[in-house]
């Protein structure tokens, strides 16, 4: 992209409030010691969602202090913050990149979060309250109206969707593991989509919270196989196209 890091900033978090608010599903930010930071983390990481930065762009530190008008000392905790989620890695004399995962990383990655999300349905489904599934379901409306308006933020109220089940695990463990894992598909799809189109359909959202609703773990765990597959069978994650892909790479 030929905006800069701070245009951009500025200019997605004009559209997301334009576009989305709390009352569309959209998950509050927390607030921590430092709430700038969280504001600044949850920025970058609704850009990623929604695919306003991509695998191997540069997060330029001094740029990003400036945006936030925030010492360079907190804008660097941040970046530390998502290289300890394996979403930023720094090269030395260069600085921070989002992460730009490799083929068999990306089918480890979607193999590890399938397994845990089947795990936090049999949770949540002994576990979730009529709130819970109310949450859920107006957050599936937010994502409809998005795709169906075809706005910018529907990849990450997509996301956000998978965000919410991990919270209603109730397990902090598990919600952690799971959001990162969320977090690090959205960079994958972004090397290995085939196809341009968020493929995180929400009839298989309303689906899942069907089955939530009815307690009943093992349609729940059919739905999100099949949805986990549509979502797999959008990558193209052979060797061969992981290299010739690589506008990183030297040529021969």
């Amino acid at each position: 992209m030929s905006l800069t890091l701070k245009a951009e900033l500025h200019e997605a978090d004009t559209m997301s409030r334009n576009e989305s608010s709390p009352s569309e599903g959209s998950i509050s930010p927390r607030r921590g010691k430092f709430p700038v930071e969280d504001i600044i983390y949850d920025r970058i990481i609704a850009l990623i969602m929604e695919k306003h930065l991509r695998p191997g762009q540069r997060l330029n530190e001094v740029k990003l202090a400036a945006a936030y008008d925030v010492p360079r000392s907190r804008a660097r905790r941040v970046l530390e913050r998502l290289k300890d989620e394996e979403i930023v890695t720094f090269e030395l004399n260069k600085g921070a990149f989002l992460s730009r995962p490799s083929a068999e990383e990306a089918r480890h990655v979607f193999e590890t979060r399938r397994h845990l999300e089947y795990a936090g349905l049999s949770l949540i489904c002994e576990r979730a309250t009529k709130g819970d599934l109310d949450v859920l379901r107006e957050h599936i409306l937010a994502e409809q109206r998005a795709f169906s308006e075809q706005r910018r933020d529907a990849n990450r109220l997509a996301g956000e969707f998978h965000d919410l089940l991990a919270q209603m695990t109730k397990n902090p463990i598990l919600e952690k593991l799971l959001i990162g894992l969320v977090r690090r598909c959205v960079l994958i799809q972004s090397v290995y989509e085939v196809e341009t189109n968020s493929l995180c359909l929400t009839s298989e959202h309303s689906q899942i919270v069907d089955a939530i609703e009815a307690k009943d773990a093992q349609a729940a765990i059919k739905v999100m196989a099949q949805h986990f597959d549509h979502i797999v069978g959008s990558l193209d994650l052979r060797e061969d196209r992981e290299r010739a892909t690589d506008v990183y790479a030297l040529p021969n």
